[in-house]
C-alpha cells in the first residue's frame, strides 16, 4: 500500500473504536426514537403497498409489542380473484391474512450503515457528514424495504401453499434480504454516504 493511501487510512484499532461509538449512537437513537420513526412512515407504506399488488386490501397496519419483539403488523383480505397453482383465490368473509416482521430487522441499515460511514477515514467534519448521508439512504431503503417486505411475507403464504416451485424476484431478493442481505445492505449504505461526504469534502 503505497504511503499516502496507508497514512490516510486508520489503524484497526482507531477504526475499531469510531465503530463501538457510532454503533453506540445509533443503537441508543434507535431504541428511543426506532418505533416512532416506523410508525411516522407507514403512511407511506401503506399507499405503496396499495401501489405493489392492488389485489389486497388492508385491514390493519400498524406497530405492537408481542411478549418478546416489537413488530410490525399487516392484516389484508383479498379484493380481487386471482389463479396459482390452478386454484382460483378470492375473498373469504370469514377470513384474512396476517403477517409481521420485527422494526429491529427493519432498522437495521439505519444502524449499521451510518456507523460504518463514520468509521472510515476522513476528517471529522467529513465523518460525521458521512455519517448523516448514510442515515439519510438507509432511511430511503426503509420506505422501500418495509412495505415491499411486508408484501413478500403474504405473498410467501400463497406460494409456500400452492405453487412451492415458481420463481418470483420478490421471494428471491426477499430470500437474500432474510439470509443476512440487510447487513450487507447496511455496508453498501455506509460506503455509499462515505464516499459521498469524500466528493463533497
Amino acid at each position: 500500500m503505497p504511503p499516502s493511501i496507508a497514512a490516510a487510512w486508520p489503524s484497526p484499532g482507531r477504526f475499531a473504536l469510531a465503530l463501538v461509538f457510532g454503533l453506540a449512537v445509533t443503537l441508543a437513537v434507535a431504541s428511543a426514537w426506532g418505533e416512532a420513526l416506523i410508525e411516522t412512515v407507514l403512511p407511506v407504506s401503506r399507499t405503496l403497498l396499495g401501489w405493489i399488488d392492488d389485489r389486497f386490501g388492508i385491514l390493519f397496519l400498524g406497530v405492537e409489542h408481542n411478549w418478546q419483539d416489537t413488530v410490525v403488523r399487516l392484516r389484508v383480505n383479498i379484493l380481487q380473484l386471482f389463479v396459482m397453482g390452478g386454484k382460483v383465490i378470492g375473498e373469504s368473509p370469514k377470513g384474512w391474512l396476517e403477517v409481521t416482521t420485527t422494526t429491529g430487522a427493519m432498522l437495521q441499515p439505519l444502524v449499521i450503515g451510518p456507523a460504518i460511514a463514520f468509521a472510515l477515514p476522513g476528517a471529522l467534519h467529513t465523518r460525521i457528514a458521512a455519517f448523516a448521508l448514510a442515515a439519510l439512504l438507509a432511511f430511503g431503503f426503509l420506505l422501500v424495504d418495509l412495505p415491499v417486505t411486508l408484501h413478500a411475507y403474504v405473498w410467501d403464504m400463497f406460494i409456500d401453499n400452492l405453487d412451492p416451485d415458481r420463481f418470483s424476484p420478490l421471494m428471491v431478493w426477499h430470500e437474500f434480504l432474510h439470509a443476512g442481505g440487510r447487513l450487507g445492505v447496511a455496508v453498501i449504505l455506509g460506503l455509499a454516504g462515505w464516499r459521498l461526504a469524500r466528493k463533497a469534502a
